[in-house]
């Protein structure tokens, strides 16, 4: 499958790649070229292929209370809030945002790309999603404009103001990009820098993804994007997340609203809230030198406490940070080690994120 944006990805010359059967840009330039101009500048970023499922009727509130864990009933109108879809095990089926069009009513939910057929069947099979539900995600793309400098360029390809809606919220903006349209822009993100995420019908995504290119936004690919979310501790469904781990494994809570409502997998974070946990995810800092890689056993005295779920050289620190599943007895501020090539490498356990985000709440 590709985006829209996949001729003007080849013409920029980025190095393509599969991911989960999207052609997608892995880099134009270098990760680390565009990682740091996200940190400093304002990175770019093709986001299409994120899936858009919209929730709109008389039921649309109760239903999502049912399939989220969330209570949407305390979200205002143009408000965003992060959110799980969990199975009857309480594993997680999917990380999303959901956007509040109108509340009661009216509903956005923003997933994983990779899940976005899986998660659409699965609410489809909730009872009563008859007539509820409407997958755009093919007619919509995607784009995301993050970093310091992010408001320079809206207001000069949009004049739009970033300072207009506040952080995790939206707004609908009207800009003449082939004619007079209508954008949905979120200041939300996966970066930890400031900057929105912009919705759109997909025909209208060349040209502003060019208006942004040629006014000096700087194209980046799906590895700054990875070390950019890694810096900030944030999540990565399929590999930090899955139906296997729980909100609370993964140290998530605060997107469970636990207390207010029914959902589904409610009972097995009940049972661990109450009886805790044997492993969390916790941030790791490398003392010694070394890429920490996905699957690399930690120990502990000799013994196997856990494993990497992502890792990476973070450009800003320039030093190996992951996040792994470690045994809950195991504190922040331990050393434990890091298999590397079968040699121990020494690591300082710590709560992420390993980068202070940039965001102006």
């Amino acid at each position: 499958m590709r985006t829209p944006l996949f001729e003007e990805h080849v013409r920029l010359g980025a190095r393509m790649v599969d991911f989960h059967g999207w052609e997608l840009p892995v880099w134009y330039t270098s990760i680390t070229k565009e990682h740091m101009a996200t940190r400093t500048s304002c990175g770019l970023f093709d986001i299409s292929h994120m899936g858009e499922i919209y929730v709109k009727g008389e039921g649309a509130q109760d239903f999502l209370e049912k399939a989220l864990t969330i209570k949407v009933s305390s979200m205002e109108r143009f408000q965003v809030r992060y959110a799980f879809m969990l199975n009857s095990n309480g594993g997680i089926i999917d990380d999303l945002t959901v956007y509040c069009l109108e509340p009661g009513l009216h509903y956005m939910l923003c997933v994983n790309a990779s899940n976005t057929p899986k998660d659409y069947e699965w609410l489809s099979s909730i009872p009563g999603a008859d007539g509820l539900l409407d997958n755009r995600s093919d007619d919509t793309a995607m784009l995301a404009v993050q970093g310091p400098n992010a408001r320079f360029y809206l207001e000069k390809c949009l004049g739009f103001d970033i300072n207009s809606i506040a952080y995790y919220r939206f707004t609908f903006h009207s800009a003449d990009l082939t004619g007079n349209t209508e954008l949905l822009i979120s200041r939300t993100g996966y970066t930890g820098a400031d900057g929105v995420e912009i919705f759109m019908d997909t025909r209208l995504c060349k040209a502003l993804w060019n208006m942004l290119i040629d006014s000096g936004a700087i194209p980046c690919g799906l590895g700054a994007r990875d070390t950019l979310r890694l810096e900030m501790g944030y999540p990565l469904h399929g590999n930090d997340i899955d139906e296997g781990t729980t909100p609370i494994e993964a140290g998530l809570s605060f997107a469970v609203d636990m207390d207010s409502h029914q959902f589904i997998g409610r009972e097995t974070l009940l049972r661990q809230r109450q009886n805790g946990v044997s492993r969390r995810l916790r941030g790791l800092v490398l003392d010694d030198r070394g890429i920490p890689r996905q699957g690399y056993v930690c120990m502990k005295e000799g013994r196997d406490i856990g494993k990497v779920t992502s890792g990476s050289i973070s450009p800003v620190l320039n030093r190996g940070i992951a996040l792994a599943y470690i045994d809950s007895s195991i504190n922040y501020s331990e050393i434990v080690s890091v298999m590397i090539r079968s040699k121990p490498l020494k690591a300082t356990v710590i709560k992420p994120p390993f980068v202070k985000g940039q965001i102006h709440k």
